[in-house]
């Protein structure tokens, strides 16, 4: 109990953006920004973006946000920081651990209260308000790039989490956000408050056990509250034929072929290719390169395994099918693309090679 006191005390804790933001707030709300700028010694910064917020990047990418071969971030929001609209190439999960706050989603408005969850799928135009001193929102940020390697088992699940990951990553209709209400059940917030606590002592082996808190948290907030989510477009997640397809062919990406595919779902390979064009918007061959070539990312960026067993290990029979399929997708070579993976983005943002 004495670590999770301590989290909200630093979590509550005012940092010096936050006390200027503030400031500005409500000087501005009495028409008086100007002189708090002139009073005030705001970092350039900080000044730039209470002035013209529509400077603020609008569209992020990993590196800006996760230090070096880490695969989550924990960031609080900063209280009265100003509003805009922004998208980015990782799933972000928007906790409320405090107060209120309003998430925009599109074109949406969501109230959001204490002990609220609202993942947020890449690519999703959103914002948020927080301007009041007692709200708290902690922002859990998971890299797209290495979901699928470290999350993999929890995923599998039918569950309303799973369906959003996935469908995110390769449905062609994706669900854009779910909600969770937990009001004040502690068990799932310690779960977060442990990845913030975990996170301060940034070890060698913090990572990892981040990770495994977070597949802890994603199924104890399946089991306590997956019968109440709220989810846009709830429909899209009920097609009990592609859930199970699209499980399918990740289960087995190394191996899978549209004959196989067919036998085990007692279709014929035609009536396969149609259902595989819905689900995703690409064919069969498409969805799988594109499957295969993030787990390949993942192990290039994760693993000191050689091209020849990462092909193999990804389905390929020889290296040179890899490589040339990694090519036309990253148009770097496997062997470039692994000594600096950030100088490059990959054509699978959208869900599969274009």
């Amino acid at each position: 109990m004495e670590n999770y006191y301590m989290a909200i005390q630093k979590i509550n804790s005012w940092d010096a953006d936050e006390q200027f933001y503030r400031g500005y707030y409500y000087a501005s709300r009495k028409g008086q920004e100007r002189l708090y700028l002139q009073l005030t010694d705001g970092d350039p910064e900080w000044i730039e973006f209470v002035t013209n917020p529509e400077s603020i990047p609008n569209h992020t990418t990993e590196d800006m946000f996760f230090k070096s071969e880490k695969n989550i971030s924990i960031i609080k929001h900063p209280r009265y920081f100003p509003f805009f609209y922004h998208s980015h190439l990782f799933f972000e999960i928007v906790y409320v651990l405090s107060g209120t706050c309003i998430q925009n989603i599109e074109e949406r408005t969501l109230q959001l209260q204490a002990g609220d969850y609202c993942m947020i799928a890449p690519g999703v135009r959103h914002g948020i308000q927080v301007f009041d001193d007692n709200s708290l929102v902690v922002n859990i940020l998971i890299r797209r790039s290495t979901f699928m390697d470290i999350f993999f088992n929890t995923i599998r699940t039918k569950s309303q989490i799973a369906m959003f990951f996935l469908g995110s990553l390769y449905k062609k209709r994706r669900i854009e956000y779910l909600i969770f209400r937990t009001a004040q059940d502690e068990v799932i917030r310690n779960y977060v408050l442990e990845m913030y606590m975990e996170q301060i002592c940034q070890d060698d082996f913090s990572d990892r056990i981040m990770c495994s808190i977070l597949t802890i948290f994603f199924n104890q907030l399946t089991r306590r509250h997956g019968k109440t989510v709220e989810i846009k477009n709830q429909d899209k997640l009920h097609d009990p034929y592609q859930e199970e397809m699209l499980n399918y062919i990740i289960n087995n990406y190394n191996s899978v072929s549209i004959k196989s595919l067919a036998e085990h779902f007692h279709f014929s390979e035609p009536y396969c290719s149609i259902i595989v064009k819905e689900i995703s918007g690409a064919t069969f061959s498409e969805l799988l390169t594109s499957i295969r070539m993030q787990q390949g990312e993942n192990l290039l960026t994760q693993t000191q395994l050689s091209i020849e067993a990462i092909s193999e290990q990804v389905g390929y029979k020889n290296p040179e099918s890899f490589i040339r399929a990694f090519k036309r997708i990253y148009h770097v070579s496997p062997s470039q693309y692994r000594k600096k993976p950030n100088l490059y983005t990959s054509e699978l943002f959208s869900g599969h090679p274009k």
